[in-house]
């Protein structure tokens, strides 16, 4: 199967994905991606309105940027891992890696999760 990478001209933000480790968490820049922000409160008439700020975010197999001495055994943006987004911090809440024969790119959703 021979499916083209995701346009560059679609892409072009950067976000930073935050892992967990022994001693503390990484932070790993991730480049060239597309980002969609979709800025939502609920209960917006109660005393406690509730931020439901969402980003969707496409990372391209062979477009994005990251740094990764095997890309394939890393693209993986794991449900509960942190992003953070123009200084914003989001949790992964669902993922899906799409694959033509090998990886091609992965698509998350993440919600916000503070400063």
């Amino acid at each position: 199967m021979n499916i083209k990478p995701i346009p560059n001209a679609l892409l072009g933000s950067q976000i930073y994905l935050i892992l967990p480790t022994k001693t503390g968490y990484t932070e790993r820049p991730i480049d060239n991606v597309r980002v969609e922000l979709s800025e939502n409160v609920s209960d917006c008439f109660s005393e406690s309105p509730h931020d439901t700020t969402e980003i969707t975010v496409w990372v391209d197999y062979r477009n994005s940027i990251w740094e990764s001495e095997d890309k394939t055994a890393e693209f993986d943006f794991p449900v509960g891992a942190k992003v953070r987004f123009n200084e914003k911090l989001f949790a992964i809440t669902e993922q899906k890696i799409v694959y033509a024969g090998k990886p091609h790119h992965c698509k998350f959703k993440a919600i916000r999760a503070g400063g």
